[in-house]
């Protein structure tokens, strides 16, 4: 008789045991996800920086050069600017606000391009702050990309 009640009430607290579980392992799974969901999204952020880069390079260096180096490098901004648009208008989109470009020339025949996409001017994933620990998913502030080309 007592085991035939322990019969009946075995179904409720499998089920009962079961929410446990799925309140314990839950949280780590979805940490996981929202992880690679996140780090897949900034590899592929990085990839296309990389591109921009090296497009902002190919099209400053149309440019002609001169005598005077900022003259050159303010033409090569624009040229490259001009190139960047272009990319993302093929998208349908505007150039993000994030994203910058800059030149430099490290010695006569060479320009340099830097990309920068900063992460946390718009935010792009929310992050959970845990005391000792710091942001999760931890993200760099900025990626960065160079692309460098000769001028001769």
């Amino acid at each position: 008789m007592a085991s035939d009640r322990l019969v009946r009430r075995l179904p409720r607290r499998l089920a009962g045991a079961s929410a446990v579980e799925f309140a314990l392992i839950f949280p780590l799974v979805f940490a996981m996800v929202y992880g690679g969901i996140v780090y897949g999204y900034i590899y592929f952020l990085q990839q296309r920086i990389n591109f921009l880069a090296q497009e902002a390079v190919r099209a400053a260096i149309a440019v002609a050069p001169g005598d005077d180096a900022g003259a050159y490098l303010a033409a090569a901004q624009n040229q490259a600017n001009i190139a960047i648009a272009n990319n993302f208008s093929l998208a349908g989109v505007g150039v993000p606000t994030a994203l910058t470009v800059s030149f430099d020339m490290p010695d006569p025949n060479t320009l340099r391009a830097l990309v920068t996409y900063s992460l946390t001017t718009p935010t792009l994933f929310p992050t959970i702050a845990v005391p000792g620990v710091g942001t999760i998913p931890p993200l760099p502030p900025s990626l960065i990309a160079t692309a460098a080309g000769r001028l001769s």
